[in-house]
């Protein structure tokens, strides 16, 4: 049984459930601990924590931090940090900020193109939540221009697309040193994909940035995600042996889709959870 789901998106971020919707359906499938991990906020955790309590799940406050490497971005998830922390809230309000000025970028450019999108109804979509591209996406599949999320982001906005527009510059190392400063324990996220040869590739020279990071505060790595294979997840392990990490997990759930896994629908050992909470603690 799958109990524990450490990589989870609401409507705070780009997530199709409110935090109380999120928690009530991890207790329906019996996750026992559950992160939120929005982009770039942590407005869902209060409500999130409320909900487990209410329901019986133990809900990890988190974040997920995109970041930049060249020609690629790179995300770090936080574990167990203090979201009532002024310095830290602020900088990522500094980063939300950046995402809805990209997003009204995004809209100048696609309306130039002749695929007009109303940035009201991008921020609509969001809900008061942190902007992203996936509510842009939305906005150009309701305006007809496009028939779903997938040709949204090769036609347009994905990376190296017309109408793609670069973040508010932020690093892997600035985005561990936030999270500790909130007291948290950074972990890099979905660290490798697969080409189309099916080759495992990353976007980062681990061996070489993986020293950086730990330096920074790195703690972690995300080796169970969905779509690693056996191989894959032995191929991270032996990365988390070798520089000392706790090995994370989880679905990356948004919503409720047929090609993606539910919540808890990615295997993660309660041990990731002992091993997490050890390093949290580790750090007082």
């Amino acid at each position: 049984m799958n109990q524990v789901d450490l990589h989870c998106h609401t409507t705070a971020s780009d997530g199709a459930l409110t935090p109380s919707q999120l928690v009530a359906r991890a207790a329906k499938l019996d996750v026992r601990v559950l992160a939120i991990t929005d982009h770039d906020s942590t407005g869902g955790v209060a409500e999130g924590l409320d909900a487990g309590g209410l329901h019986g799940v133990e809900v990890i406050p988190g974040v997920e931090i995109n970041t930049n490497v060249p020609n690629n971005e790179v995300h770090i998830l936080g574990y167990f940090v203090d979201h009532t922390n002024s310095e830290f809230e602020a900088e990522l309000v500094r980063l939300r900020e950046g995402r809805l000025e990209r997003a009204r970028r995004m809209a100048e450019i696609l309306t130039h193109m002749g695929a007009p999108v109303r940035v009201e109804r991008i921020l609509e979509i969001a809900r008061g939540g942190s902007v992203g591209r996936p509510h842009v996406a939305q906005a150009l599949v309701e305006a007809g221009h496009v028939t779903g999320f997938d040709e949204a982001f090769q036609k347009y906005i994905g990376m190296n697309r017309p109408a793609y527009v670069n973040r508010v510059k932020f690093s892997p190392t600035e985005a561990c040193r936030l999270i500790r400063l909130a007291g948290g324990v950074p972990s890099l996220a979905h660290p490798v994909f697969f080409d189309r040869y099916g080759a495992i590739r990353s976007p980062l020279e681990l061996d070489s940035l993986l020293p950086e990071l730990i330096g920074a505060g790195l703690a972690g790595l995300e080796v169970h995600y969905p779509g690693y294979d056996a191989v894959t997840v032995e191929y991270l392990m032996a990365i988390t042996r070798r520089f000392r990490l706790v090995a994370t997990g989880g679905t990356d759930f948004h919503g409720i889709r047929p090609t993606q896994p539910d919540v808890g629908g990615v295997y993660v050992p309660m041990k990731a959870v002992r091993r997490l909470r050890a390093a949290w603690e580790g750090l007082s």
